[in-house]
């Protein structure tokens, strides 16, 4: 009997990348770098999260690439031969459509050559915070022993019951890449900031009205209004995923402490993770990603 592996790309923010396909991360000169891990080519070096942030920072451009087939079939290959069915869980097709696409061209040339339905692409119409979470569910599924098919269907179900939004300090990194509304841009110039929620269709929206007053305090906001003591009870408390880039004015462990305080959520749960740096490209100093799972 087949075993059940998940895989996805960076665009899920996976808690490791043994079993992530990056996406290629170009800087202002147009030479390419995989984000994070290396996959098929000895001609792209991997760049860490680290070293795109300060760059960005810096004021340097840089733009993204999904992965390419080759580094699909590189990462499944070796799967299937151990007789493993694959679940891939792709970045929203809102948000990084070549991810769901490259990986379904990859899912078919090998369901060609190793049979019908071995691999399966799940466009988890999600990405970052969003994507970690799903991740998780998924591993959490396989644990249980459950079959290929069944937990197809369990994903397919939860990908429409998480709530997954961010605040992002500065926007214009995302107006310039074309996965933000141009209005926001105004948060930039402003002394109000936008929650950005990801919607029901997988796109990145601004959530009005927007957030006043400084960086530390919009955050918090944020953060408290998704999640409360009045609402904390229509989540399910197995699954929070809190992603970061590099802070500077938000102290994130008032917003660890808040949500250890509710008395709901696992505890190691809270501890945060770091986007990695697809996101980082964007140069946005602060940055917090918060993802939870409606019962």
């Amino acid at each position: 009997m087949c075993k059940t592996v998940i895989t996805t790309d960076s665009g899920c923010n996976p808690r490791n990348t043994d079993l992530m396909a990056p996406c290629v991360v170009i800087d202002s000169e147009e030479n390419s770098y995989y984000d994070m891990v290396k996959i098929s080519s000895d001609d792209i070096p991997a760049i860490s999260n680290l070293e795109v942030f300060d760059r960005a920072f810096s004021g340097e451009k840089f733009h993204t690439s999904g992965p390419v087939i080759a580094d699909y079939v590189t990462m499944m290959v070796p799967l299937l031969e151990e007789d493993n069915n694959i679940i891939h869980l792709a970045t929203s097709s809102n948000v990084s459509a070549g991810s769901v696409n490259g990986s379904r061209v990859a899912s078919d040339m090998l369901n060609d050559d190793y049979g019908d339905d071995r691999v399966t692409v799940i466009d988890t119409l999600a990405v970052g915070a969003g994507g970690t979470i799903i991740n998780d569910y998924a591993n959490d599924l396989v644990k249980r022993g459950i079959s290929t098919k069944q937990i197809i269907d369990e994903l397919k179900k939860v990908k429409e019951k998480i709530v997954n939004s961010y605040f992002i300090s500065k926007v214009e990194g995302f107006v310039s890449s074309g996965r933000a509304p141009k209005i926001a841009v105004l948060s930039d110039k402003l002394s109000f900031r936008f929650r950005v929620d990801v919607n029901d269709k997988g796109k990145l929206v601004p959530h009005l009205p927007p957030l006043r007053g400084k960086i530390k305090d919009q955050a918090m906001k944020l953060i408290r209004t998704i999640v409360n003591k009045d609402n904390m009870h229509e989540f399910d408390p197995n699954y929070l995923t809190l992603l970061i880039t590099k802070l500077e004015e938000i102290n994130i462990d008032d917003i660890k402490n808040y949500l250890s305080d509710l008395k709901y959520f696992k505890n190691n749960l809270i501890e945060e993770l770091k986007f990695y740096s697809a996101i980082s490209s964007y140069g946005v100093i602060d940055q917090v990603g918060i993802a939870l799972i409606k019962k």
